[in-house]
């Protein structure tokens, strides 16, 4: 007979040592079990100088089981912990070292969220010196919290490198209560408002993301902007590409954020040439992305010399 049983749902907190994982989840819990009876199955691995104290277990109707090291989260085992707890829910706080692709959960588990908390006052040197295992955190999260902060300046600089990391997660700053708001101010670097909006060449990494994220603000204007235009084989010969190259993690990890010009007006640039663009904007279906994609169609386009853009650029300054 077929198993019927619905599926648990599972919670990933991940984030390095000590960036406050484990006093959120036991805020989380505590806020739960006061308006519900949930009871949860916390597989905690790493331990950090917060710990669970028995009297909290008891009184949230929490099961906790620690893991010293990868090879030990095994799912064989931890069906056996779900057997002997049955609980409502999985919590797993997970160690941010850990090669998450080698892991395998039951399959009576639902991931319905993945988490990441980085400590504010050590993200920096996290993200310059470990880009890559950052940049991976983000992109597989629903939410990332930064905590310890008691100001916001300390993530300004690095905006348009965790938007273009990932645009669709949400980014959070929690005080001391876990008490959360938006990372960053929806106010842009340019104005958006007008019919016709003009951008200077710091404001791109910005203008690129919000894009994606608002595009009532954008179809159907004008665009006034000066790129970088990158020919194609496999675009037709009226057609190129209007952006900037940027570093996402690493320097093996460079990549061209641009929009597709659909009309080169008679012009012939040589590739990775600096012009100047004004075009209108419009958002074309994609059957590619399967969405809709932002298209320029060309009003005026001018070969800027002496200006170099085909430099790459590193959003955080490093």
């Amino acid at each position: 007979m077929e198993n019927t049983r619905q599926r648990i749902p599972v919670f990933f907190i991940d984030g390095f040592l000590d960036s406050g994982k484990t006093s959120f989840i036991i805020d989380t819990i505590k806020n739960d079990s006061a308006d519900y009876n949930v009871r949860t199955l916390l597989l905690a691995c790493e331990q950090g100088e917060v710990e669970y104290e028995e009297k909290f277990l008891k009184d949230t109707l929490t099961t906790v089981k620690y893991f010293e090291s990868q090879e030990e989260f095994d799912y064989r085992k931890i069906s056996e912990y779900i057997k002997e707890s049955n609980p409502d829910r999985v919590i797993v706080e997970l160690n941010g070292m850990w090669d998450l692709t080698k892991i395998q959960l039951p399959r009576i588990l639902q991931v319905a969220q993945f988490m990441t908390i980085f400590d504010s006052t050590t993200f920096p040197e996290y993200f310059n010196n470990m880009r890559q295992m950052v940049v991976d955190m983000i992109k597989r999260s629903n939410v990332v919290c930064f905590t310890k902060s008691t100001s916001d300046d300390f993530i300004k600089p690095y905006e348009n490198a965790l938007k273009l990391a990932s645009s669709k997660c949400i980014y959070m700053i929690a005080d001391k209560e876990f008490q959360g708001h938006p990372a960053f101010e929806e106010k842009m670097p340019y104005d958006w408002e007008g019919n016709e909006i003009t951008l200077n060449d710091d404001d791109y990494p910005a203008f690129y993301v919000d894009t994606f994220e608002h595009k009532e603000r954008y179809d159907g204007k004008v665009i006034d902007f000066d790129c970088v235009a990158v020919k194609s084989k496999i675009l037709a010969k009226h057609q190129f590409i209007a952006g900037r190259f940027i570093m996402n993690c690493c320097a093996n990890d460079i990549q061209l954020y641009g929009f597709l010009v659909d009309g080169d007006l008679g012009k012939s640039f040589k590739d990775r040439t600096t012009i100047h663009v004004k075009a209108k904007i419009k958002y074309v279906w994609s059957q590619e992305y399967e969405e809709e994609e932002l298209v320029l169609e060309p009003i005026e386009l001018i070969e800027v010399r002496g200006k170099d853009l085909s430099k790459v650029l590193d959003l955080t300054g490093n």
